[in-house]
């Protein structure tokens, strides 16, 4: 016997369903009522012949997700019905969970509102409805708004994978699409507003998923030792005692002296001005010696580190040598071996 196509069982059931559920209510005439009960007969006794193509599901007499709505200028009624929204991955129409309102959910990974695909989208109703959605710890709940008291449904992801699909729509919105699968259990798919959003929801469920399994290792500043607080007799003699050193302060480098070759005793300054200065307290021209230095011409002065010499003249600073005096001895310094002796 050929299968009958998809389509035709799905629009055939839906129109069952019409037919019982949704004109109840209506004021019909006794003719029409005659018509739809003969209408129902007939779809029953077609659905009997393909026992194959019509299976029974649980909660397909009575598991709309929404309410349904009629118009009331149309002899027929529209329907846009979304069925089995509320389902776990036994069946449609099931929900073990208990009821827990959105604004109750604890530890909430990631929320916002995302377009859900139904798992059997028919003739009448929508393939993707709008839900309000909620990671909360490891269960995935989703909602008709924010404000609801109950979720249409949830499941739990531990065993499942996610990743980005972009063959699930063939609009503008394929790139915003994801799926949450397992080999055998139900696949939930769902569209964002953005792919930004999408890639955010997989980046958030992938990691509750690694973190269940173990892959991200935990924050070492939480791990406890067993070990910690047991202190050993330790021996003493591992230890060797080192000879305490005296602290002494390490000789400072010799600078090599002004490469430029000190000024010739014809380029020599006259002798000092005749002005009377008063040294004592002529405190800037007072320099110490940072290096030892011996003089190499007889117009060169000699002093040790720490004297105190009396600049006389800063005439040839340009070669790097000073006129200085020290104790009545006045002769040529070089400049890189003085340092300022009082600090003004």
């Amino acid at each position: 016997m050929q299968a009958i196509p998809w389509d035709l069982t799905a629009l055939i059931s839906d129109l069952e369903a019409f037919l019982s559920n949704g004109l109840k209510g209506e004021s019909l005439s006794k003719k029409a009522k005659e018509k739809k009960e003969a209408f129902i007969k007939r779809i029953k006794e077609v659905k009997s012949g393909y026992p194959q193509d019509f299976k029974e599901k649980p909660g397909d007499a009575d598991d709309s997700d929404d309410e349904e709505e009629v118009d009331s200028n149309n002899d027929g009624g529209s329907l846009h019905s979304d069925r089995a929204d509320r389902d776990d991955d036994n069946g449609e129409g099931a929900q073990q969970s208990p009821a827990v309102a959105a604004q109750d959910l604890q530890s909430l990974l990631k929320t916002g509102y995302l377009e859900k695909r139904r798992k059997d989208h028919s003739f009448f109703g929508t393939e993707w409805q709008k839900r309000w959605c909620a990671l909360s710890n490891q269960t995935f709940y989703y909602y008709g708004s924010e404000k609801d008291k109950q979720q249409k449904g949830e499941f739990g992801i531990h065993g499942y994978e996610v990743k980005m699909n972009n063959t699930l729509r063939k609009d503008n919105k394929k790139d915003c699409c994801f799926e949450v699968s397992a080999s055998d259990k139900r696949v939930y798919q769902f569209c964002a507003t953005t792919q930004k959003e999408a890639e955010e929801w997989v980046e958030q469920i992938d990691f509750v998923l690694k973190d269940m399994t173990g892959i991200i290792p935990e924050d070492t500043e939480d791990l406890t030792y067993d070990d910690v607080g047991v202190v050993e007799n330790i021996d003493d003699d591992i230890y060797e005692e080192l000879p305490e050193e005296e602290m002494t302060t390490p000789p400072l480098p010799t600078p090599p002296k002004p490469k430029v070759d000190p000024p010739t005793t014809t380029s020599k300054p006259s002798p000092p001005s005749t002005v009377t200065v008063d040294k004592s307290t002529d405190y800037p021209n007072f320099y110490q010696g940072m290096w030892d230095c011996t003089g190499e011409h007889p117009d060169e002065l000699s002093f040790k580190r720490g004297e105190a010499i009396y600049i006389l003249s800063k005439e040839y600073q340009n070669y790097g040598w000073w006129i200085g005096e020290l104790k009545g001895s006045i002769g040529i310094v070089p400049k890189e071996y003085l340092m300022e002796l009082y600090a003004i």
